[in-house]
């Protein structure tokens, strides 16, 4: 089991069955990231659900639909400066340090949430600091009545190794939320605890930092 609950969240280490089925859902991820006119780096990946934009939207903006996803505990105060509190750990408790701790820093309803990190456990697999200077964007597109398309968009990442580490942790993390995203409505509900959780490190060989 993945012992690092940052990890698990930002990756969205969502139960699964087999590995051949997580390429799949990994697959239909779009990465549309691209660099600005100055060269700084903008993360951008996308996923079409189905699932209709008030279902899309509960599902990420709610602490009963996330935990049926991405993470078994979890707080969400859905206002600008408000808080997504989180945990891979089912038994962790609100206030906890070692739990991740993400500021909404702007809301648009059934449109836009954009979250900045405020915690991160001390165990993580980049630098944290960097990644607290950047900003994470959730886009809900509706496309009809049945279908959502949700872009995440990270950014900025500047060139240097702490950045790198940063985009490529993300780059493999956030095409896994996604594609864990996607599964909820094609599977259903996350139950916790049945199953091994992949980790975002099978991902990488695939990972290339622009």
């Amino acid at each position: 089991m993945n012992r690092n609950p940052f990890a698990a969240f930002v990756g969205a280490l969502a139960l699964c069955l087999t590995c051949s089925s997580a390429v799949s859902a990994e697959a239909d991820v779009v990465d549309s990231s691209f660099r600005l006119p100055g060269g700084e780096r903008v993360l951008e990946l996308s996923v079409v659900v189905s699932a209709p934009l008030e279902e899309a939207w509960r599902m990420y903006t709610t602490a009963d639909g996330f935990r049926t996803w991405a993470a078994p505990f979890a707080k969400i105060d859905l206002r600008v400066g408000g808080e997504y509190e989180t945990s891979y750990n089912a038994a962790a408790a609100a206030g906890a340090p070692a739990n991740i701790r993400n500021e909404i820093v702007a809301l648009i309803p059934l449109r836009l949430v954009v979250i900045r990190n405020v915690q991160a456990p001390p165990d993580t697999p980049f630098d944290a600091p960097t990644f607290q200077a950047t900003q994470t964007a959730v886009h809900f597109h509706v496309i009809d009545q049945r279908l959502t398309r949700v872009t995440l968009q990270s950014a900025v990442y500047l060139d240097g190794a702490k950045y790198d580490g940063v985009y490529k942790f993300f780059l493999a993390g956030n095409r896994w939320t996604l594609a864990k995203f996607r599964e909820r409505f094609e599977r259903g509900p996350v139950e916790w605890g049945k199953a091994e959780p992949l980790k975002p490190a099978a991902a990488e060989p695939r990972v290339k930092v622009p």
